[in-house]
C-alpha cells in the first residue's frame, strides 16, 4: 500500500542556477526542463520529462545553467505491506522490497505521457474528502511506480553499481592477465550472465571494453613516455608490441609510430581538466561548467569558452572539432557520454582518482607537449606553498593535528585521501600533521574513508577543515549552529580540543591546478583568521 508524503510544484526561477530537494521518503523527480543533478557522490543529466527516483535520506542538489524558468515535480511516498491480519485489526509495516533500484531513471517510453500526468494530478489541490483523496493517492501512486518499473531504462546513463566495481577493477589491472570468468567471480555471477549484464549497461562486451581500456592507456603512454612498443605492451597488459601494434592500428586506424608522430594538440577541449590546463598556459576551447568538473573559483581566467553541458554546443563543435578532448576515465562509467564526445572528436582518456595534483599536470603537459610550462607550474606552486606557510606562521602549533572532511546531509562523512578537495594543499603542500587515524587508513592506504558520525571522535583533529554543501539551505549555512544539533559534532565541539573551519563544496568540488592555488590561499586565510581571533 502506497501512501503520498510529499506532492510538491516547486518553481525553478530564471535567475537560480542551482536548488536541492532533501528527500526523506522514496521519491520521484522530474521536471519541465533538461538539468544536471547529484546526490552523494553520483551524479547525472536529467533531461525535460524524464524521471528519476531515490530511496529516503539524501539531499538532490540540480542544477541548470542556461538562464530560464521551469517547473520542478516531486513526489514523496512510503511503502507498507500487510504483515498481520484478523477480522478485527490489519497491521502494516514499511517496506522497500518493490521499490526500484535507487537513481533509477526512465527511458524513451510510451508510459512516460501516463507517469507525468499521475505526478500533476498528486500535485493537485482537491476538495473531497480525507477518505476519498487517500483513496485516490493510494490508486495513483500504485499506477505510477508499475509505469515508471516498466518505463526504466534499459541501459541508464550511469552504469549499475556492480558493473561499476568491475570498470574499476579494470581500470586498475588492466595490465593483468584479466578474463570474463575473473570478473564473473568477484561481482558474484556466473560467466554467462555477466556478460549479458555487462553489455547490456556498458554497450559493449567486456573484452570489446578490456581492449578499449587498454589502447586508452597505450595512447597516453606513447604520448607521455619514450617507452618502446614492447615495453608499452607490457603494460597495458599484453605480451609483445607486435600484437599490440595490430590491436592499436585496428582501433584507431594508424599504427602506433604514426600516433606518436602526430602533432601535439592544440584546440583542446576538457571534461574535468580545466584548471591544469590553465596552469599550462592553454585556454580549452569548451569545457564543462559543473560545479565537479570545474571550480566557480577559476570561472573569471575563462574567456569565450564554450560550455560543454550547454544544449546544441556539440553542434557548434562539429563546425569546427577540437585536436583533442580530454576527458576522465570515470566517463566509462557513462558510456553514453563518452560516445557523445567521441562523435567529436578524438578522446584522450586519463585516470582519474589515481594521481594527485602536480602528477596530473606533469602528464597533461606531456601529452600536449608543454613537459616545461608544467614543470614551471609546479615551482610556481612549491614558492606559493612556501609563502602561505610562512603567513600561516605560528597560527598551527607543531604538535596540532590537522584533517579534511566532507559532511553529508545523511550523516556520512568523507575524509578525502589528496587526490580531491584540496586534500592535497593540506597534507603535503603545507605540510601539516595528520590526525594518526586519517594518516593510516587514508593517506597511507591511499584510499577516501567514508564513516558514519559515531566514528568521528576515532579520525577528529586539532584543525578540521570540513566541506559542506552551500546551496540554499545546505549545511554551510549557520555551519556552527546546524553542527551543534548533531550529537557527535556537539561533542567535538565541546572538547576544547578541536576547530572546525567551514569550506563551500561548490569552491572545492573540483581541486585541478589552478583551483589548488586559489583554495590553498582561501585554506590558509580561514586558518589565520580564526586563530587570530582564538589568540587575542
Amino acid at each position: 500500500m502506497f501512501v503520498l508524503t510529499n506532492a510538491s510544484v516547486i518553481p525553478w526561477e530564471s535567475t537560480q542556477h542551482n536548488s536541492a530537494i532533501s528527500i526523506k521518503t522514496p521519491s520521484l523527480v522530474t521536471c519541465t526542463a533538461t538539468v544536471n543533478y547529484r546526490y552523494g557522490n553520483e551524479h547525472g543529466v536529467l533531461h525535460k520529462g524524464q524521471l528519476l527516483f531515490l530511496h529516503s535520506q539524501c539531499s538532490l542538489e540540480l542544477i541548470h545553467i542556461p538562464p530560464s524558468s521551469f517547473t520542478l515535480y516531486h513526489i514523496g511516498f512510503q511503502d507498507y505491506a500487510l504483515t498481520e491480519e484478523s477480522p478485527d485489526k490489519r497491521v502494516y509495516q514499511l517496506t522497500s522490497v518493490n521499490l526500484p533500484s535507487h537513481g533509477s531513471k526512465t527511458g524513451a517510453s510510451p508510459q512516460v505521457l501516463r507517469m507525468l500526468a499521475i505526478i500533476q494530478e498528486l500535485s493537485e489541490t482537491r476538495t473531497g474528502s480525507a477518505q476519498t483523496e487517500e483513496a485516490r493517492s493510494h490508486y495513483l501512486l500504485s499506477e505510477l511506480l508499475e509505469l515508471f518499473k516498466l518505463a526504466i531504462k534499459p541501459s541508464t546513463e550511469m552504469v549499475d553499481s556492480i558493473i561499476r566495481e568491475a570498470l574499476r577493477y579494470i581500470n586498475h589491472h588492466y595490465d593483468s592477465h584479466l578474463t570474463r570468468e575473473e570478473l564473473a567471480r568477484l561481482t558474484g555471477f556466473n560467466a554467462s550472465y555477466f556478460s549479458r549484464f555487462f553489455q547490456k549497461q556498458v554497450g559493449r562486451s567486456f573484452q570489446a571494453h578490456l581492449t578499449r581500456v587498454r589502447m586508452d592507456k597505450t595512447k597516453q603512454y606513447l604520448l607521455s613516455t619514450k617507452a618502446t612498443l614492447n615495453e608499452i605492451a607490457l603494460l597495458v597488459g599484453y605480451s609483445d608490441g607486435l600484437y599490440l601494434s595490430r590491436k592499436f592500428k585496428q582501433f584507431t586506424g594508424i599504427s602506433p609510430s604514426e600516433y606518436r608522430l602526430q602533432p601535439r594538440a592544440r584546440r583542446i577541449a576538457t571534461v574535468q581538466y580545466t584548471g591544469d590546463l590553465l596552469a599550462l598556459g592553454v585556454q580549452p576551447i569548451a569545457a564543462s561548467f559543473l560545479p565537479w568538473a570545474m571550480s566557480p573559483l577559476i570561472q573569471d581566467e575563462l574567456h569565450d569558452v564554450l560550455d560543454l553541458d550547454e544544449h546544441g554546443v556539440e553542434e557548434i563543435l562539429r563546425t569546427e572539432p577540437p585536436d583533442l578532448i580530454i576527458a576522465p576515465d570515470y566517463l566509462y562509467y557513462l558510456p553514453h557520454k563518452l560516445e557523445q564526445l567521441e562523435q567529436i572528436a578524438p578522446v584522450m582518456v586519463l585516470p582519474w582518482d589515481q594521481l594527485n595534483r602536480l602528477e596530473t599536470v606533469q602528464l597533461i603537459g606531456r601529452i600536449i607537449g608543454r613537459e616545461q610550462a608544467a614543470e614551471d607550474w609546479i615551482e610556481h606552486y612549491t614558492a606559493l606553498v612556501s609563502s602561505e606557510a610562512e603567513r600561516l606562521g605560528a597560527a598551527i602549533q607543531p604538535d596540532e593535528t590537522v584533517g579534511l572532511y566532507e559532511l553529508w546531509e545523511d550523516g556520512t562523512i568523507c575524509i578525502w585521501n589528496v587526490t580531491a578537495r584540496a586534500a592535497y594543499n593540506v597534507y603535503y603542500g603545507l605540510n601539516l600533521t595528520p590526525a594518526p587515524n586519517i594518516l593510516r587508513d587514508v593517506l597511507e592506504s591511499h584510499n577516501h574513508q567514508f564513516i558514519q558520525e559515531d566514528q568521528l571522535t576515532d579520525y577528529a583533529a586539532n584543525h578540521m577543515f570540513l566541506v559542506l554543501s552551500s546551496h540554499e539551505g545546505g549545511l554551510y549555512h549557520d555551519a556552527q549552529v546546524k553542527l551543534r544539533e548533531r550529537a557527535y559534532w556537539n561533542k567535538i565541539m565541546n572538547n576544547g580540543n578541536s576547530r572546525i573551519y567551514p569550506l563551500k563544496l561548490e569552491q572545492f568540488w573540483c581541486n585541478d591546478a589552478l583551483a589548488l592555488e586559489k583554495q590553498l590561499q582561501l585554506m590558509v586565510d580561514i586558518l589565520i583568521r580564526e586563530n587570530g581571533e582564538k589568540n587575542r
